[in-house]
């Protein structure tokens, strides 16, 4: 007679456990996948158009001569590092990718400035650096504290 009793409540018991263990992995399925603002394809489609862009403007790099090349080689991969920045920025949508895609902009500026002295020789060309260097501390340090 008390086995009969118990039956219902070990039934409703075991589905319930059923019931809350499966809401469960479903909750982490959902914590565990990464917050995206925009598609798989059209990521890929994105990186995609960025890296043909980039191979353009390499290209075009190639009738320049000497300083000019150089310089225009650094923006060709500073405009592609930081398109892909900011593509991975919206792809991700969160802070830490907002921050990486800030951090990719000063150190773009940084590599077109260190170009843009290489072209110089002696103390102009060191005082050039010196500067570039302490613009990209300053702007760092904005980038950085912009996050917080």
């Amino acid at each position: 007679m008390i086995g009969a009793m118990k039956r219902p409540i070990v039934y409703f018991t075991a589905t319930l456990a059923t019931v809350l263990s499966l809401a469960a992995v479903g909750i982490g399925a959902a914590v565990d996948s990464p917050r995206t603002l925009m598609s798989r394809a059209d990521y890929d489609t994105a990186r995609k158009a960025i890296s043909a862009e980039a191979r353009l403007a390499y290209a075009s790099c190639r009738t320049r001569t000497g300083g000019e090349r150089d310089l225009c080689r650094a923006q060709a991969r500073a405009g592609e590092r930081v398109k892909v920045a900011e593509l991975l920025a919206r792809y991700h949508g969160t802070y830490g990718a907002l921050e990486e895609a800030r951090l990719a902009r000063v150190k773009a500026d940084f590599d077109l400035e260190r170009a843009k002295c290489e072209s110089r020789s002696g103390d102009s060309r060191t005082e050039c650096l010196r500067a570039a260097r302490e613009d990209r501390a300053r702007a760092l340090a904005a980038a950085r504290q912009a996050t917080t």
